[in-house]
């Protein structure tokens, strides 16, 4: 099980190198942004970022989930490109509809959606990079799932560089606006894809397997429709913040959004990429349930400790990432609530892998829109009373709502050894850490770095104490980090 772990937390961190780098691109181009447009403008950014989501799983209608579900089921490698060509053929098919329908709404309804004018040009460009980022997805999943993570990482940090590049050259030297963003956006997307050609043209087997595609479909479809609707839901926030508040609103809500999603980036995104395939690889052998226990726990170390950090120093964060605006210095005060969110969020995609295992999309649809239902009536009632805070909090019930009930129902298929008084006194402590934490923002900067770091510090101890921590593990921990730094 040692060499499980191993696999497993070294694979993750070679994904986290590309998350990272995700989220760093993203942290650096927001000064860039602020430079050259103003906080409203930056609230437009955001809405475009979650019809963007919205567009990537309208797009795939489950063959993603499917795909992973059964590459390893088919043991020939001709059969995995058979399968591949299958899923790559109808996700060209269906991202081209979804990129023509939702461009097209955007063309004759963006007035009412953002609440003020927005160019053709600028919906052209989000539709065509957006098309292009579909064309490279399915090869990236691909990717993953045969473990090839470094390879998955390189290509993605490619993008992430041209994203940079091409965004910096129209913003800077062509003082584009808007339209340098999303024009640099569909040029990076597209000098991403062309070079994947070949790797796609090599995974491919031309026999189109409608028997596979049904597969594909009777298991992912649940899992689609779901998350469609769920995905219109959650995303909903800054699009109700927006009707009810205002653009300037929307950017303060995006930029917290942005610091509490670091832990989404570079713990949750990394693990369950790294874990899942894993997961799916090994499901029919012996001692997978006690691995999967183990990596539970471990997870649960690692974003409660990350997100208490991020927290701790959300203030320094903004301040560097908003070039010291004092409207983002606003943000601070709902960080801790996503990111509490961002916590229940983490552990309730963790306890989908059960479910999922044992083909229970049915029920993991069912959760997901009653949870976004709960979400979207809290923004209506929260929202246009306190705005911004209404919109964390509803998120907070739904995500722990979903949580709860995600680990009743994997607790019926599987063994889930998850105590729930002593996780229950984990959060509690946590939650007055970060009030106490949050104490120390007024204070000078270097004090309040001590202190700061001596409250995780503290954690850290308490984590000893309530036994989601041990000495071997420790011990195990810094062998794995010293692999890996040997790499």
């Amino acid at each position: 099980m040692q060499n499980q772990t191993r696999f497993v937390f070294r694979q993750s961190a070679i994904y986290s190198v590309g998350n990272i780098l995700s989220k760093l691109s993203g942290v650096l181009l927001i000064p860039l942004y602020l430079k050259y447009i103003s906080e409203e403008e930056f609230g437009v950014v955001s809405l475009f970022e979650t019809i963007a989501q919205f567009i990537m799983i309208l797009s795939g209608w489950g063959i993603r989930a499917g795909f992973s579900r059964w590459y390893y089921e088919f043991k020939s490698r001709m059969e995995q490109k058979q399968l591949f060509f299958t899923a790559y053929s109808f996700n060209l098919i269906s991202s081209f509809l979804a990129v023509l329908v939702i461009g097209g709404i955007l063309f004759f309804f963006s007035s009412a959606i953002f609440k003020t004018n927005i160019s053709s040009d600028i919906i052209l460009y989000f539709s065509l990079g957006t098309l292009f980022r579909l064309l490279f997805d399915i090869p990236f999943f691909m990717l993953r799932i045969q473990q090839k993570a470094a390879q998955q990482t390189g290509w993605f940090s490619l993008n992430v560089v041209l994203v940079l590049l091409f965004t910096f050259v129209f913003l800077e030297f062509f003082d584009m606006g808007l339209k340098g963003i999303y024009l640099g956006q569909m040029v990076a997307h597209f000098f991403t894809f062309v070079p994947m050609i070949p790797l796609i043209w090599r995974n491919f087997s031309f026999k189109f397997r409608y028997d596979v595609l049904q597969k594909l479909l009777q298991y992912g479809l649940p899992l689609a429709i779901s998350n469609i609707l769920t995905t219109v839901l959650t995303l909903s926030d800054r699009h109700i913040i927006n009707q009810y508040q205002n653009l300037s609103e929307v950017a303060g809500y995006s930029m917290a959004f942005k610091i509490s999603n670091l832990i989404q980036v570079v713990v949750v995104a990394s693990i369950i990429t790294g874990f899942t395939n894993y997961y799916f690889k090994t499901l029919h052998s012996g001692n997978s349930t006690l691995f999967y226990q183990r990596i539970v726990r471990y997870f649960t170390v690692l974003i409660t400790l990350g997100g208490l950090g991020i927290v701790l120093f959300s203030p320094e964060i903004i301040y560097v990432v908003s070039m010291g605006s004092a409207f983002f210095q606003t943000s601070v005060i709902i960080v801790p609530v996503l990111m509490l969110g961002m916590i229940f969020s983490g552990l309730r995609q963790l306890f989908t892998l059960p479910l999922n295992k044992h083909k229970r999309t049915r029920k993991i649809s069912m959760i997901l829109i009653v949870s976004a239902v709960i979400n979207v009536a809290g923004n209506f009632v929260l929202v246009p009373w306190i705005g911004k805070m209404g919109a964390s909090i509803s998120t907070v019930v739904a995500q722990l709502f979903a949580l709860i009930w995600f680990l009743s129902e994997a607790g019926k298929v599987e063994e889930i050894n998850f105590s729930p008084v002593r996780n229950i006194l984990l959060l509690v402590i946590w939650s007055l850490m970060v009030w106490g934490g949050m104490q120390l923002f007024a204070l000078p900067f270097f004090s309040g770095l001590i202190l700061k770091l001596g409250v995780v510090a503290v954690f850290v101890v308490i984590l000893f104490l309530t036994g989601h921590i041990s000495r071997d593990e420790l011990k195990e921990a810094k062998s794995l980090y010293r692999s890996l730094r040997q790499r």
